[in-house]
């Protein structure tokens, strides 16, 4: 397979022919999407600000061949590029912490609508990854206090990097730990909201997941601890009842475990918990929310 990577200077046109070309012989599916947020990335611009007669380099021609052969050896389209907006940050993001997901773009909506622009406490981020959700919850929303926990060290390293990048490390703090075994009692009186997006991948199903995801994203992020994939779900709401100031949680499932909004109800029966769909209308998202 061949990639637009040597000879002279080119237009944009040109190369975007050029480039769709070896996506698609990839088998890439959103070839046409993909090789422009290639190109506009080497070019330091915008995939709308393309125009087909602007020039690209002999230089940037061979890092835009590059890139495009990391995509084709299906390397996440984020990884490739080293960020990925979400919520209209840009976030850093690399094989550390999975790349982002439109349904976790869409509990952090639903969280920032929920808590409002003007609340005030603390927020856990359980899992934390990249910190697109906990970050992203804090930069909308002025008074929160973000902890993000992971047991990868070096998923909480780049937390801590998107943080400084998103001027928030006076607001946000990384923990390691495994769910919630690092919170003591004492302050788990303090949170006030908890987000989570947690591995809830059953094992049986894992390698039949798209290549990016297989190759690339770290396995323990994904395939949950139990066979049935709700092991996370029990872990985290072992926890909950200590939390006596919570007011929110949000959290991430499968498109067939709309059953974690039980669990979650028979550990907090106070609270009234919903299931909520994505785009494509499949349950992804459980909401509890105090009844005051």
């Amino acid at each position: 397979m061949s990639t637009p990577c040597c000879g002279p200077s080119v237009s944009v046109g040109s190369l975007l022919t050029e480039s769709i070309a070896t996506l698609n012989a990839a088998d890439i599916s959103a070839a046409d999407f993909e090789a422009q947020c290639i190109i506009a990335h080497v070019l330091d611009t915008r995939p709308g600000r393309l125009r087909d007669s602007m020039v690209v380099a002999a230089v940037q021609r061979r890092l835009i061949g590059h890139l495009l052969a990391l995509r084709c050896r299906r390397m996440p389209l984020n990884y490739v590029l080293g960020n990925a907006e979400f919520m209209g940050l840009e976030f850093r993001c690399d094989s550390r912490a999975l790349s982002p997901r439109p349904e976790t773009e869409l509990l952090a909506e639903l969280l920032i609508e929920r808590i409002g622009l003007s609340a005030t406490g603390l927020l856990l981020d359980i899992g934390c990854g990249s910190g697109v959700l906990g970050l992203s919850v804090a930069h909308h929303v002025p008074g929160i206090t973000v902890v993000g926990s992971d047991v990868s060290l070096a998923a909480l390293q780049l937390f801590i990097e998107n943080s400084r990048r998103l001027g928030l490390t006076d607001r946000a703090f990384a923990v390691s730990g495994s769910y919630l075994d690092w919170l003591s009692s004492g302050a788990a009186s303090m949170v006030r909201f908890l987000v989570s997006n947690p591995p809830y991948v059953r094992p049986d199903d894992y390698l039949e997941l798209q290549p990016e995801i297989v190759r690339y994203e770290p396995r323990e992020a994904l395939v949950s601890p139990s066979a049935d994939g709700l092991g996370a779900y029990h872990q985290i709401a072992t926890r909950l009842d200590e939390m006596t100031g919570l007011q929110l949680v949000g959290l991430e499932i499968g498109y067939d475990q709309s059953e974690v909004a039980q669990i979650m109800k028979q550990a907090r029966p106070d609270m009234r918990w919903s299931v909520e769909k994505d785009y494509s209308g499949n349950p992804r998202i459980v909401l509890g929310e105090c009844g005051g």
